[in-house]
């Protein structure tokens, strides 16, 4: 009897994922099918796929997505590579140097995980029109060289403390300054941690919405969720949803690209962090 309501309970619970698994990926795959489909026959057809399948809709997509692409790579190589070395120098230092209020400001970085952005977004949009202005780049990067590093210390300076402290004073008897000894020490042993964290940063860039548009006014300079959504949603009249689904498309494919190829780097940098935590 026991083993009937087990049985009944993981069909139930299969059934409820198949269900929500459905419910997320089949937007995903009418995207997918609706980027290759002829704009006057999608009305009829947009729930299933279809043939012949019209490529040319890429074509057609792309000079309205590669600007925003470029702006993207650009914003979020600067800011990614800048809160990366940030994130790792700060780490050391709460984790190796001692110094008057080490604790106190590490409970200070590691608090600000704690506040909703949307909280700080009206004063950081006063703040930063007041320091750079408003549509630039740098108003773009200096959000992500600010905030990037937050979650890097906490991931960062967990492993550093974890590194048997015999090796620091090893190089230091010999003679290493503190720059030398992180970067002979901590950043070899830490690249998988900060490729992921730099996984992470070029996520949350591509994938920003809300700055990018209070921020910029210029569609050269819009990132591409902001710019895609600029572009496709203020045309006149019908908007055509396949050359729209193409741009979606086009825009998910560095993303696709960068997490088939750095996906075990990806994993493992987390493991490397969670077996230090």
């Amino acid at each position: 009897m026991k083993n009937k309501k087990v049985t009944v309970a993981q069909v139930v619970l299969n059934i409820i994922i198949i269900i929500l698994l459905f419910i997320m990926l089949y937007p995903l795959a009418m995207t997918l099918f609706g980027a290759f489909k002829n704009s006057y026959t999608f009305d009829s057809t947009k729930w299933y796929p279809t043939l012949p399948l019209r490529v040319t809709n890429v074509a057609s997509a792309f000079p309205s997505v590669y600007r925003y692409i470029i702006n993207t790579v650009i914003v979020a190589a600067a800011g990614v590579v800048g809160s990366v070395i940030i994130a790792s120098l700060a780490s050391y230092a709460f984790a190796k140097m001692t110094f008057v209020g080490k604790n106190f400001l590490y409970f200070m970085v590691i608090s600000l995980m704690m506040i909703p952005g949307v909280l700080t977004l009206v004063p950081s949009y006063m703040v930063y029109q007041s320091i750079v202005g408003l549509d630039n780049y740098l108003v773009l990067i200096l959000p992500t060289l600010v905030g990037g590093p937050i979650f890097g210390v906490f991931l960062l300076r967990s492993f550093y403390e974890g590194l048997p402290e015999a090796i620091f004073e090893s190089a230091r008897i010999d003679g290493a300054r503190e720059l030398t000894v992180f970067l002979k020490i901590c950043v070899p042993m830490s690249v998988p941690i900060m490729g992921t964290l730099a996984i992470m940063q070029i996520i949350n860039v591509w994938n920003d919405y809300m700055w990018p548009i209070i921020t910029i006014r210029s569609d050269e300079l819009l990132t591409i969720s902001a710019g895609l959504v600029q572009r496709f949603s203020t045309v006149a009249g019908t908007p055509n949803y396949p050359i729209t689904f193409s741009a979606y498309l086009l825009s998910s494919l560095p993303l696709i690209i960068l997490f088939v190829t750095a996906n075990k780097s990806y994993v493992e940098g987390l493991t490397s962090s969670a077996i230090k935590l």
